[in-house]
């Protein structure tokens, strides 16, 4: 604990009248040695001119020291001080513009984040949605490629028949004109064709019959050629109508492939 200025102030007084001497025993000093010589006469006026200082003008020569020396310092510290609160104030400042920042942009990013958090939740509901979507278009595109695989089956099928039928009506007709030898075979090979109707196949078999019976009289022959004639006018028309039903089922088939393909796209 720091001692009071009057107690600082005695001591220090105190130290100064122990360490000096008196004026009083400085002249007694200076009688008892009248004899001696000149040299020791020079000492003590030396002596005497010392002791003139007192120790209270020593004492205010340090206490001026003292007051100088800390008026100095207060000087010095009131200009670090200075210094100090300018950098505290300086910092202080650029914290506070920092905070002020930092809790702005940690309230966009909290907004940024909720935002996110929302669009996810939408975007998670719209993949639902577009994977329900395209699990459905993979389904009808399944079914309708099955229906078209049939479709077109059917068509090639159908469409063989019927060129077989065109052909076996050709090579029937010709025969049948040149009046070859070939007509029975002809004719048989047309009977096997699917896409001649019954009636048709009735006829044919009936002029097969009447082909075979070679003991035929001459009104059998007459009614033989009459016949004959009728069977290629029956196949001409089975050819046309052949053709005509190949041409529909060609453009009914173009029409169900531009149908698939236009489907195939939107799904």
């Amino acid at each position: 604990m720091a001692l009071p200025w009057s107690c600082t102030l005695a001591a220090l007084v105190a130290s100064l009248f122990l360490a000096g001497t008196s004026p009083a025993r400085a002249a007694s000093g200076a009688t008892a040695s009248s004899g001696a010589t000149s040299g020791r006469a020079f000492g003590a006026t030396r002596y005497r001119v010392k002791v003139n200082v007192t120790p209270l003008q020593k004492l205010i020569q340090l206490l001026d020291g003292l007051v100088a020396k800390g008026k100095k310092e207060k000087l010095e510290e009131e200009v670090e001080f200075a210094k100090f609160h300018e950098w505290c104030d300086s910092m202080r400042a650029e914290k506070t513009t920092s905070i002020d920042e930092a809790a702005q942009e940690i309230e966009q990013l909290l907004a940024d984040i909720d935002k996110a958090t929302a669009d996810a939740a939408v975007l998670g509901e719209e993949i639902t949605d577009l994977e329900a979507a395209v699990a459905k278009a993979e389904a009808e595109l399944k079914a309708a490629t099955a229906v078209r695989e049939k479709e077109h089956a059917d068509f090639s099928a159908e469409a063989s028949d019927l060129s077989e039928s065109i052909d076996a009506c050709g090579r029937a007709i010709s025969t049948l004109k040149a009046r070859s030898k070939d007509v029975p075979q002809a004719l048989i090979q047309l009977q096997r064709a699917r896409a001649v109707p019954d009636y048709a196949k009735a006829v044919l078999s009936a002029f097969l019959d009447m082909k075979s019976d070679g003991s035929a009289a001459a009104p059998e022959a007459n009614a033989y050629e009459f016949q004959s004639g009728s069977v290629v006018e029956l196949l001409e028309k089975l050819a046309a109508k052949f053709k005509a039903q190949l041409l529909t089922l060609q453009k009914e088939e173009m029409t169900a492939k531009g149908n698939f393909q236009l489907l195939k796209q939107q799904l």
